[in-house]
């Protein structure tokens, strides 16, 4: 079904933490992602509203999804988010203009004066123009025809590609940072019903104190350190300011836990019988002892420092084994070395809803920890290395509901995490409830 306007009621956002929500904005059926949310939807009573491009142009789709082979532009929450009833935009192009509209909702006042000041709306306007100049071919070479006070002006449409290039990488560079990444903060609700945002310090390069309370409407603001570059990749609140918090320690431990395990099973067995467990053993050994020296390593904020933070502010921490990542680097455009963490499971990043039976309903990245590790599921069973069981353990007296969304191939857990730094909660964008 295509969504049209139906004058509906207009949406109002109570938070980020554990709500009723209508259901979830994505932007592509990559892997048959977005399917598999909706099929979890039809269970728990929520939509998947997907964009779809077709020659009439952009439609909003809540069925017959088309698949996706390309992973390209898939992310959904760092481009848009509703506060309250407003919609935070990274740009300024149909889809934005789309979700206003079916959802009733007005622009951001505040980020629209962020954008003016930085000229966004006039850059936009000289790049749709460039995008719509007629294009062909003059004496056998490509060109653009530019108009002028005399008529049109051919411009070799390789010089035409410089000056679009260029003007819309600004466009993204500026749209960045007037946008603040919808992974690297969330709205939640305290006991007397205020608003509370818990934001990630890194917004701070791009947002006064001042403009982030006038932003997200409220005069709680609480600064988080980033134990990554997005809050969403290591906590995620629940109700009642209870916030999941990973716990890499704990994570460690649970690996040498499961090693100290296999090394005596290993050890059990007869010769003939060693072999098959050869991959599993150096696997994990290997992986047990480097997650000890990265976390040491990692110059990222400790989970520690987060925890300190969300109690200062009055929340609950609740530590779980919620990733296992691997430590990169590369040299920033600076000469500086950036790092990045190459999640191999993230559980922390995840949806939270409440469903019509009021049950909290969990919805994360299924694991692909049995093959990272060489594992067998009744190895990881035996080691206790079953994280998907471990972690759905730790939850159980806060959630009533979890599911593990994977996409076909385990595509979350093989490409997502692992190559481009996001999961399910990345790919999606809450529409809060009636």
């Amino acid at each position: 079904m295509n969504i049209q306007n139906s004058n509906q009621n207009q949406t109002y956002f109570t938070g980020y933490d554990a709500r009723k929500l209508k259901g979830f904005v994505m932007n592509s059926n990559f892997a048959g992602i977005a399917d598999e949310i909706r099929k979890i939807g039809e269970i728990e009573n929520f939509k998947v509203f997907l964009f779809e491009k077709n020659p009439s142009g952009i439609l909003l789709k809540t069925d017959k999804f088309e698949l996706s082979q390309n992973h390209a532009g898939c992310w959904a929450q760092d481009n848009f988010g509703i506060v309250k009833n407003t919609l935070l935009a990274r740009d300024l192009t149909e889809k934005p203009k789309i979700l206003r509209e079916i959802f009733n909702l007005f622009q951001n006042k505040t980020q629209a004066k962020i954008q003016e000041e930085m000229k966004l709306p006039e850059i936009q306007d000289y790049v749709d123009i460039l995008f719509n100049l007629p294009k062909g071919v003059k004496n056998g070479k490509d060109v653009v025809f530019m108009p002028t006070e005399n008529g049109f002006l051919d411009v070799d449409k390789k010089l035409f590609d410089v000056e679009f290039n260029r003007n819309v990488k600004l466009l993204g560079e500026i749209g960045k940072q007037c946008h603040p990444k919808g992974g690297n903060y969330f709205l939640t609700k305290n006991s007397n019903g205020e608003d509370e945002l818990l934001i990630g310090r890194n917004e701070l390069k791009k947002f006064s104190f001042e403009q982030l309370k006038e932003m997200f409407m409220t005069d709680k603001v609480h600064i988080i350190p980033q134990c990554d570059y997005h809050l969403d990749l290591f906590t995620r609140p629940l109700k009642d300011k209870k916030v999941l918090i990973a716990d890499d320690e704990m994570t460690a431990e649970l690996l040498q836990k499961g090693f100290d395990k296999l090394h005596n099973f290993v050890a059990g067995l007869a010769k003939s019988e060693v072999e098959q467990y050869r991959d599993a053993y150096c696997k994990t050994g290997c992986i047990a002892q480097a997650f000890k020296k990265i976390i040491d390593i990692n110059p990222y904020a400790k989970p520690k420092e987060a925890e300190d933070a969300l109690l200062k502010a009055g929340y609950e921490p609740i530590r779980v084994p919620g990733r296992l990542f691997e430590l990169f680097s590369s040299k920033g455009d600076n000469g500086k070395p950036e790092y990045i963490l190459k999640n191999r499971q993230n559980f922390i990043n995840a949806n939270v809803h409440i469903n019509d039976k009021d049950e909290i309903v969990y919805i994360t990245n299924k694991s692909n920890i049995g093959k990272t590790l060489g594992m067998s599921e009744k190895l990881q069973d035996l080691t206790g290395l079953n994280f998907e069981k471990i972690f759905a353990d730790s939850i159980k007296p806060y959630v009533d509901k979890i599911y593990f969304v994977s996409g076909k191939d385990n595509a979350i857990a093989n490409k997502l995490l692992p190559e481009y730094y996001g999961g399910i909660h990345c790919m999606t964008m809450e529409v809060p409830g009636a």
